[in-house]
């Protein structure tokens, strides 16, 4: 259920990671050990935090280097 003032990347971080988040419990069962299990769990944190900061981020500048026109 969207909130009226949210970002408009929320809705869209939210539901990619939905597909992740449903995939992940449909195949759980079948991971064979914990340590499997827990690399899966931060996989999905991962790309939920670099989506979050890519979100946040906006368009980048080609080179923060490059010589600033006044």
């Amino acid at each position: 259920m969207p909130v009226d003032n949210s970002h408009p990347l929320t809705d869209e971080l939210l539901e990619s990671m939905r597909e992740e988040v449903n995939q992940f419990f449909a195949t759980h069962e079948k991971i064979p050990t914990s340590i499997e299990y827990e690399e899966k769990v931060l996989e999905i944190a991962r790309k939920f935090a670099a989506g979050l900061i890519s979100g946040g981020l906006g368009k980048l500048p080609k080179d923060r280097n490059a010589k600033k026109k006044s």
